[in-house]
């Protein structure tokens, strides 16, 4: 897959070429490859929020794991920390990884 004129944060227009989950070439835009056109579109390292209210154990009618995980993604987040306001409160070890089995199983 190649991304075509996507702005880097300096503003730089590239193509960028992907071949699975690795980004394999970066070129000035205008490379002559076929692909997506992502005029206006801006490409940004993973963002990470740490302080994320997912909910879950305990409050899932507010939020899940997986709803939480879902909505992060879908606004450039590729890693997100949940806070420790469930019940039972994230404090142990067999609660984190609750937490973190849950995140897994979202896949997002």
């Amino acid at each position: 897959m190649i991304l075509k004129n996507v702005s880097l944060l300096n503003e730089r227009l590239v193509d960028i070429e992907i071949e699975g989950e690795v980004i394999r070439e970066i070129q000035d835009a205008g490379s002559g490859s076929d692909g997506l056109d992502c005029k206006g579109l801006i490409v940004l390292p993973g963002l990470v929020d740490l302080h994320t209210h997912l909910r879950e154990p305990g409050f899932e009618e507010s939020e899940t794991v997986a709803t939480g995980s879902k909505a992060a993604a879908r606004g450039g987040f590729t890693a997100i920390h949940a806070m420790p306001n469930t019940s039972p409160t994230g404090d142990t070890a067999g609660v984190v990884e609750q937490v973190w089995h849950l995140g897994q199983r979202a896949g997002f």
